[in-house]
């Protein structure tokens, strides 16, 4: 017995632990890497490149980033599971960005939209393509991570990577896209996060089961 004891020991290798920290510098890195490639490969907006960004640009992005990194914190914690280690600001940053479809509703009872851009098909097709493809690569990332972590969520680990991924990759996307409309950015943005969030749901668990 003594000896399959000390047979087993001496098999053992050391494994580096997590840290939460590499995680979140993995996912935001390649984030900003996709990024540069949507700007190099479509263009950047006209304003930010005359120095001039439109209001809706910061608050669009900020929804988004905001969304997008807290869900993504959710996802590393997962990898590491202990009680009472329940990360839930994701939450309220999707109650904050809900806010821009909940305005188009309210608005689209009011008024028409005042710009024809969100009936046009290629714009919007072009935003849920280019958001969701930049959200798959970034999902890679949270996926490698857990697969080498403990996550027991499953599904709720697929629910946040699909949501932290549309959010960082609409967000990506948002530096090309020249849209401000609020019709235009609550129809097609939240699709593009929705359409993640539910993919994320439907492949993640299975990607990353024991």
């Amino acid at each position: 017995m003594s000896n399959t004891i000390d047979r087993l020991v001496e098999d053992l290798t050391p494994i580096k632990p997590l840290k939460n920290r590499d995680g979140i510098v993995l996912t935001l890195g390649l984030t900003a890497v996709f990024a540069a490639i949507v700007v190099m490969t479509l263009g950047i907006r006209g304003d930010i490149m005359m120095g001039m960004p439109h209001p809706m640009f910061f608050l669009r992005a900020g929804a988004l980033l905001l969304l997008g990194v807290t869900s993504c914190y959710a996802v590393i914690a997962m990898g590491q599971p202990a009680v009472g280690n329940s990360f839930k600001g994701w939450i309220w940053a999707l109650c904050a960005a809900l806010l821009f479809p909940a305005t188009a509703i309210v608005m689209a009872l009011i008024a028409a939209p005042d710009n024809m851009a969100v009936f046009v098909p290629r714009y919007g097709l072009e935003c849920l393509s280019v958001s969701a493809l930049v959200g798959c690569g970034i999902a890679t990332a949270q996926i490698g991570w857990l697969r080498r972590s403990a996550p027991v969520a499953l599904n709720r680990a697929g629910w946040l990577v699909g949501i932290s991924s549309g959010a960082l990759g609409a967000a990506a996307y948002g530096l090309h896209c020249p849209f401000n409309g609020i019709f235009y950015i609550g129809l097609w943005y939240t699709l593009s996060v929705m359409i993640c969030a539910f993919l994320g749901r439907l492949i993640v668990p299975h990607l990353i089961r024991w």
